[in-house]
């Protein structure tokens, strides 16, 4: 039986739910009979896209999901379709509960913070490379790129970690705040990503 998880109920209230895959379903279910609309569902598009490209595969072997037990990779799915959103985090926006966001990740709630940190933090860098890698070779497999032109897209983003890095203000009268380099590599032909990454630099 797997352990219980922290769920944001609302805005100020945490609570603990099953995890099992009897409760998930049953819940999932249960949400789907009283129906959902709202302006999140067209997330649902993505679910046949993440089983023909394999990506849910991917998914399930990163966060280590056994046979009738994939909570873990069910949460992994949280944060791919909040990315999605193009946008950094739903935190401030606990109503999202409500609007079917949950349920296209086979959850019927959402978890808190501390979930999704400790999901990624029980995982290594090297297990988050492998699955950039796999999805890659999935997506060149798919024609989704023809690697004859790359474009390097830089964005500096907003960052917490401890490193000693550069900051910026990101506009005119904000703070600065820490800011990392990133870099999105384009295939210049599909205009799809490839991957992202960071350049580090090493003293010699």
């Amino acid at each position: 039986m797997p352990p219980p998880l922290p769920v944001q109920r609302a805005a100020k209230c945490q609570r603990l739910a099953k995890t099992d895959p009897a409760s998930l379903e049953g819940q999932v279910r249960q949400a789907l009979a009283d129906k959902v609309s709202g302006n999140l569902l067209g997330l649902w598009l993505l679910v046949p896209e993440h089983l023909r490209l394999g990506s849910w595969d991917l998914l399930r072997a990163w966060a280590g999901a056994v046979a009738g037990d994939d909570w873990a990779a069910r949460l992994a799915l949280h944060l791919v379709h909040e990315a999605a959103l193009c946008r950094t985090s739903l935190r401030n926006d606990r109503s999202l509960r409500h609007k079917g966001f949950a349920l296209v990740n086979g959850l019927p709630w959402l978890p808190t913070d501390g979930a999704r940190h400790d999901l990624l933090a029980a995982r290594t860098i090297e297990q988050a490379q492998q699955l950039q890698v796999g999805l890659g070779q999935l997506r060149w497999a798919s024609g989704h790129f023809r690697g004859r032109h790359w474009a390097l897209d830089p964005h500096r983003l907003r960052s917490y970690s401890r490193r000693d890095l550069l900051q910026r203000r990101p506009a005119a009268g904000q703070a600065a705040v820490k800011q990392a380099q990133t870099i999105f590599p384009l295939d210049a032909d599909t205009g799809q990503p490839w991957l992202w990454s960071t350049p580090a630099v090493v003293g010699t």
